[in-house]
């Protein structure tokens, strides 16, 4: 039987027999103390976390310990015999009563004492969770844009969009988007997280969401997440390690990296919080990005982060991150032989750094990477090295109006773009290309900041410009521009709860090209025939998007 309730009953016997024994002073205390302990016993009884029966097996354990007589040492026989009853104060007798009862009943609880039905323990430490989202998605393309044909023609450097297959025809579907999640809290120190989510591994890495319309067939799940954060005790908890495919560690908006986005690799974070409400914090991470067999140049994403929050006022935080992000062997260079043949084709390095057609979008300028000899199509790469700055200030205003506001500011400026270091790569000179490495977006959101109950509501606006070599264009939202860079455009969404987690939302985005000044001509009859920047030939699209949101 549980070893405190075993004390508990020893400890009522020997009140006892003590009273039976002890002047008639101390009996009353004893009386009390003895009463105390059979109450808190009976308690225990009634609620149903110990039995009748084996209250009454250990009362009769404990009668026979407490009337067994204690070894006496050896007296010396001239000593006189004193008898010392020890005097407890009722205040300390009360606390001891406090503190006894609480430490019983929270082992009676995490024991699961009364309860033969009851669950593992281990079935506390998991959390269980996920949302689905079904989205019927209209894209409506402009009669003026460029034809798709005039894009996937183009062959020598530099060239922009050559994947591009729909640029006029409007187009309606309905996606679906479901996400399960298991969180498993191993220790105080250790959790882990694992996460399965709808999209097909061969389509964007930056969206999950499943196109319908497969015959009534089904779809495929992916692992979206699978990561160990460990966080010891040291510095108050202050510091963070996630290891694995993890959420995105950077604090930022989606102009650099969508909701969707999983990282792969190992990210660390130090934080510290100061008096009054301030607190200040530094992420970095490496994240692989493409493992070559036959190459020591592997792709890579390195990141650092500085950042802070302030409370400006009652209601009024202010927030903002610094961040400096490498992508390394990422440009394309140019090969200068033939691709190897006979027994060397298959097990020599050739083509490393090209720019994969399953991670690109659109946007980014490319050069053709094809030795100067090749006639065969064009393999992409991409012209400028990637090394963005992006600075993220939010604030946010929570009881000061009469809702919840939201803004945040976003600014990117890619430094790794050197157009002499682009001509060096792609071995011909590039004379109409320009320098375009900003981006920026503004947002603003009013309402709750979660949709959690019914009524619950938000609505917002945003504005963006992001010009052609500010960002990967492969690791962008798929929503502006149907994603990639190279344009400019607005936003405007709302969300209304229909239940508990449940709620209903609507988005419009339209886009247009970004012109860089270098005019674009074009034969419609033949698409071969061109002449200008096709980074300025015409491409608007507007996007409406009706979601039906669910979460558990």
């Amino acid at each position: 039987m549980k070893p405190i309730l075993t004390l508990l009953l020893a400890s009522l016997i020997a009140t006892s027999v003590q009273a039976q024994t002890a002047p008639a002073s101390d009996k009353e205390e004893l009386a009390r103390l003895r009463a105390t302990t059979q109450a808190l016993i009976d308690a225990l009884v009634a609620q149903g976390l110990l039995t009748r029966d084996k209250a009454e097996a250990i009362l009769k354990q404990a009668q026979a310990t407490a009337a067994a007589p204690a070894p006496q040492p050896q007296a010396d026989a001239a000593a006189p015999k004193v008898l010392r009853i020890p005097y407890v104060p009722e205040t300390v007798r009360a606390q001891m009563r406090d503190e006894i009862k609480a430490e019983v009943l929270a082992q009676a609880k995490s024991e699961r004492w009364g309860q033969p039905d009851a669950l593992p323990e281990w079935i506390d430490r998991i959390q269980v969770g996920g949302d689905l989202r079904v989205r019927g998605q209209s894209e409506f393309f402009d009669k003026g844009n460029v034809p798709a044909e005039v894009y996937r023609a183009q062959t020598a450097s530099p060239a922009w969009s050559p994947d591009l297959v729909n640029t006029t025809t409007d187009r309606q579907r309905l996606t679906l988007r479901g996400r399960l999640e298991v969180n498993a809290r191993l220790s105080d120190e250790v959790q882990a997280g694992l996460r399965i989510a709808t999209g097909s591994t061969g389509s964007s890495a930056t969206s999950t969401s499943q196109t319908l319309g497969n015959d009534f067939n089904r779809y495929t799940l992916g692992l979206d997440r699978a990561y160990i954060r460990w966080q010891p005790d040291v510095l108050g908890k202050g510091l963070s390690a996630d290891f694995g495919r993890m959420p995105n560690p950077f604090y930022g908006t989606d102009l650099a990296w969508p909701e969707d986005l999983a990282f792969d690799g190992v990210a660390a974070r130090l934080s510290h919080s100061f008096k009054p409400e301030r607190s200040v914090f530094a992420t970095a991470g490496v994240f692989p990005l493409e493992e070559l067999q036959l190459s020591t140049k592997d792709k890579w994403l390195l990141g650092a982060q500085l950042g802070g929050e302030l409370d400006l006022a009652r209601g009024v935080q202010f927030k903002l991150g610094l961040a400096a992000y490498d992508f390394r062997h990422m440009q394309g260079q140019r090969e200068t032989d033939p691709p190897p043949s006979g027994p060397r084709s298959g097990a020599t390095n050739y083509f490393a750094s090209q720019y994969s057609s399953g991670l690109r979008l659109k946007g980014n300028t490319l050069i053709n990477i094809n030795d100067p000899s090749s006639t065969a199509a064009p393999t992409w790469g991409l012209a400028s090295k990637f090394r963005p700055l992006d600075l993220t200030l939010g604030l946010q205003l929570d009881g000061v109006l009469p809702v919840p506001v939201g803004m945040t500011l976003d600014l990117i400026k890619n430094t790794g773009f050197d157009i002499k270091d682009i001509e060096a790569r792609a071995g011909v000179p590039l004379p109409d290309l320009k320098e375009k490495t900003n981006a920026a977006q503004a947002r603003i959101q009013v309402g709750a900041n979660k949709l959690a109950r019914r009524g619950d509501w938000q609505a917002f606006a945003a504005w963006r410009l992001v010009q052609r070599d500010a960002w990967v264009d492969g690791f962008t939202d798929t929503t502006w521009h149907l994603g990639g860079t190279n344009y400019k455009g607005w936003s405007l969404g709302a969300s209304y709860g229909l239940d508990r987690n449940f709620w209903l939302s609507g988005r419009w985005t339209s886009t247009r090209n970004l012109d860089d000044g270098v005019r674009f001509l074009a034969v419609p009859s033949d698409p071969t025939s061109v002449s200008g920047n096709l980074s300025s030939a015409p491409l608007k699209i507007d996007v409406f998007q009706f979601d039906l949101n669910a979460r558990f």
